[in-house]
């Protein structure tokens, strides 16, 4: 289980808010994690044994309270190893469709630590990463989601999700080549051109066999 609920404030960077205190340490960080960070202070003595048996104890109640209450929800997290199988499905599935890049497992493999998946009851319903090029600027790239249960919130999660990984990041601007211009821009995404992005036309376009016919438009969000 992920922290990943959405407010209805905003940050400063246009994202949906998450009240906590110590907002940015909470993004996409699951229950796991927290635990395992507290364990290792408490392997250093940083931490008494009594604290950890708090922290253990709070964050058990708080899986609890969640479970009670989102059987039937969706969470997003950073995709792991175990969700290779289910990555290249959906990958593989939307290329097939012409809607983005055909990805080898490999290079999913290679790349995990940039995805992101939506998960509920342990199955994957959608995906997407965070490509981060060698000057700063990020692109959405393999977004995809369960063509059973579209337009219920999933991609909106997941695209929101790396926004704020990418905020985390202190990147100050994420671009999408799309062919379904009004999700984005109900995200936020404003209109742009290809030629004002010059990463992608050097990583892809220029090798692409429909880069004289494109029928993609390109969208960015300013962090």
């Amino acid at each position: 289980m992920t922290f990943n609920t959405p407010s209805d404030s905003a940050n400063n960077h246009g994202l949906p808010s998450i009240p906590f205190v110590s907002l940015d340490k909470f993004h996409g960080v699951s229950l796991d994690e927290i635990y395992h960070q507290a364990a290792t202070l408490r392997k250093k003595d940083q931490i008494s044994e009594g604290a950890l048996s708090r922290i253990t104890q709070a964050l058990n109640d708080v899986q609890e309270l969640l479970s009670e209450h989102t059987t039937d929800a969706f969470v997003v997290r950073k995709a792991r190893l175990s969700d290779i199988d289910a990555l290249q499905n959906m990958v593989n599935y939307w290329a097939q469709q012409g809607e983005n890049l055909p990805r080898s497992r490999e290079d999913i493999i290679r790349n995990i630590q940039s995805f992101a998946v939506c998960v509920k009851n342990s199955q994957v319903l959608g995906c997407a990463c965070l490509y981060v090029y060698d000057t700063g600027l990020a692109e959405i790239r393999s977004l995809g989601v369960n063509p059973m249960i579209q337009r219920q919130g999933q991609g909106r999660a997941i695209v929101e999700f790396l926004l704020h990984k990418a905020a985390d990041y202190e990147i100050k601007k994420v671009f999408v080549l799309t062919r379904n211009p009004d999700f984005f821009a109900r995200v936020g995404f404003k209109l742009t051109t290809i030629e004002a992005l010059p990463e992608k036309i050097r990583k892809d376009c220029d090798n692409c066999s429909k880069q004289d016919r494109c029928d993609e438009v390109a969208y960015e969000f300013n962090l």
